[in-house]
């Protein structure tokens, strides 16, 4: 059974237990409803935790800016920010979904302002582009910037503009959202998308297979040279309503060496998303496949005007979280301890198992 000895040496008793019928070792995850006074050294520890360790968030939509102040206050290291997704969202899912031209500009467009938001903040702010700019944020008690993107449209089926997207900081590219593009048009990985999975590992740049169909997600298995993440996603746990992870991309992912960024959203977690149920996805896929595969997806974004429609259009009225914003990762944390996981291990799914993978990656 785990045991914190800073929670013994509080004087703060956590229900933990272990099942007989999960096998050695399985942790049984149990709801935590910590009182008062065992509350605060909880908070304390996490915050601690926080501070002296990188903590990350994988896929996020949310403006800089906004976030800045909550991350510093939450002690998040760091985010992978999204420069756009394979739809317009001012044009709507209808409108954009089957357009293939304009996407490098206006993906250009987005980085430029990104750019702007960074330049303007640069006491509080840096762009990351490695390991070492990730942990020299937090080292100088800074945000971490990371650019990413939500499908693969913006290079518009021409290979070189991966490479120009690498020079002005792309660092993750999530192959396709939910709609047909060059890289993935129906279920398998076009040529073109063979070649970008070849590229980017050549250049140095993440590849996430959240959202791309069976058969192209094992054929990037196959092929890829470097660990692999699913950026925002859930594993598969009997009895959810959802789950996009089946066993075995998640048998195949740990094998070698990804990360699943899980996902807050309610899509994702159920109609009432909350941390009790992330801690379970981090259970879950910690006994499935090991510590080492799981992360911090989240998958905030704005929650009006278009973005909100988006929503709708995807029979969505309600748009909820596990966590309200990007500083109340640290309630995750304090949950993990709650329930008695090692420290070593949260501090590998907060941000240590994404260093690991950006490592690999990068050199």
């Amino acid at each position: 059974m785990y045991r914190r000895d800073f929670l013994t040496t509080a004087g703060v008793t956590m229900a933990a237990g272990m099942t007989a019928s999960g096998g050695a070792g399985r942790r049984e995850v149990q709801a935590a409803q910590p009182v008062d006074d065992e509350a605060e050294p909880l908070r304390r520890r996490a915050m601690e935790l926080h501070r002296q360790n990188v903590v990350w968030v994988i896929h996020d939509h949310r403006p800089i800016a906004p976030d800045v102040p909550l991350m510093l206050e939450g002690g998040v290291t760091g985010k992978i920010y999204n420069l756009g997704v394979d739809i317009d969202v001012e044009e709507g899912i209808a409108a954009s979904a089957s357009r293939r031209e304009g996407w490098t500009l206006q993906t250009m467009a987005e980085l430029d302002q990104a750019e702007r938001s960074i330049q303007a903040d640069p006491k509080r702010v840096l762009l990351a582009l490695s390991v070492e700019d990730i942990l020299r944020a937090q080292r100088e008690g800074k945000v971490a910037i990371m650019f990413g993107v939500e499908g693969g449209k913006l290079l518009e089926g021409k290979l070189e503009l991966l490479k120009t997207f690498y020079d002005r900081g792309l660092r993750e590219l999530q192959l396709r959202w939910a709609v047909p593009n060059q890289i993935v048009e129906e279920e398998d990985l076009t040529a073109f998308g063979q070649q970008v999975v070849r590229e980017c590992d050549r250049l140095g740049i993440i590849v996430s297979l959240t959202h791309i169909p069976d058969p192209a997600f094992f054929q990037v298995i196959e092929m890829a040279r470097k660990p692999p993440i699913v950026c925002h996603g859930t594993a598969s746990i009997p009895g959810w309503e959802k789950g996009d992870l089946s066993n075995r991309k998640l048998k195949a992912l740990a094998a070698l060496g990804g990360v699943l960024g899980i996902h807050f959203y309610r899509t994702y977690l159920g109609p009432e998303p909350s941390i009790d149920r992330v801690v379970e996805q981090v259970d879950h896929i910690a006994n499935l496949v090991g510590i080492d595969t799981v992360g911090l997806g989240i998958d905030l974004f704005p929650t009006h005007g278009p973005w909100k429609k988006m929503q709708l259009d995807q029979n969505t009225p309600e748009i909820t979280w596990a966590i309200s914003h990007i500083g109340e990762v640290v309630r995750v944390t304090e949950a993990l301890l709650a329930r008695n996981f090692p420290e070593e291990d949260i501090i590998k799914v907060l941000g240590g198992n994404f260093l690991r993978v950006a490592k690999a990656v990068f050199e």
